[in-house]
């Protein structure tokens, strides 16, 4: 009987190990636990992303989160956040928070054609002179919408902050910038970063300045559609400097 038990307990002891296992689930990064314990948290599980552990072990991720001050963010452990972790906008345990990354959006209203999350993002990217602003703008415009995009395909981008969920190339952040050519997810979805990651090549071409907006932002971007920055040349600058 005593052999019995010890054998169980060695069982159990080794579930609890395959049961911590990481997994990732279209580009979520999650938790191999059982099915009930997901349940039990509101959480998402899915079959078959942990192979190695018995059929009652699912992958448990979560998903991503509103905070009062509009920022979004993804629901992660506390320990896994690379921003700040914000408590009561998450399902499940405590220890899993809205991590949000940034600021909060500065007050003076919404620019025109822009919401206040987009308001907020054109401001933070405005940080050299007008004409600059002016193609930096333009280009978040076209790109995403001056929206914080994470993508599938780039691993353990999901878990950064972002707005939406993309699915191109390895394209990340508000002006959509290439994994890992650009840098990494982290500062490419980081607008104030981005947005320096964007200023120093544009700032690199030969005589940017003069050039038009549309112009100057497809020198930086390369895009395979160059005419669609000319038609989003508008004028904040004025509205935000």
């Amino acid at each position: 009987m005593r052999f019995f038990l010890e054998i169980i307990a060695v069982a159990f002891s080794a579930l609890s190990v395959v049961a911590a296992n990481s997994c990732s689930v279209m580009g979520f990064e999650g938790t191999c636990i059982s099915a009930t314990s997901c349940t039990s948290s509101d959480g998402t599980s899915t079959a078959d992303h942990c192979p190695k552990d018995p059929n009652n072990i699912r992958c448990y991720t979560y998903g991503t989160c509103k905070i009062g001050d509009g920022r979004t963010g993804t629901c992660l452990p506390i320990s896994s956040c690379s921003g700040t972790s914000v408590p009561s906008y998450c399902h499940g345990p405590s220890s899993i928070q809205c991590c949000v990354s940034g600021s909060p959006p500065p007050t003076g209203g919404n620019l025109p054609g822009l919401n206040a999350r987009q308001s907020g993002y054109a401001r933070t990217i405005a940080k050299v002179d007008a004409r600059g602003c002016a193609v930096a703008i333009a280009t978040a415009l076209v790109e995403s919408s001056i929206t914080v995009y994470c993508n599938y395909n780039v691993h353990g981008s999901c878990n950064l902050p972002h707005d939406a969920v993309g699915s191109d190339h390895l394209s990340v952040g508000i002006f959509q910038q290439q994994v890992p050519m650009w840098r990494t997810a982290q500062q490419c979805m980081n607008p104030v970063s981005s947005a320096g990651l964007f200023y120093k090549a544009l700032k690199s071409i030969s005589g940017w300045a003069s050039m038009s907006i549309g112009t100057a932002a497809q020198r930086v971007q390369r895009s395979a559609y160059p005419d669609r920055y000319a038609a989003r040349g508008i004028l904040y600058p004025k509205a935000i400097l």
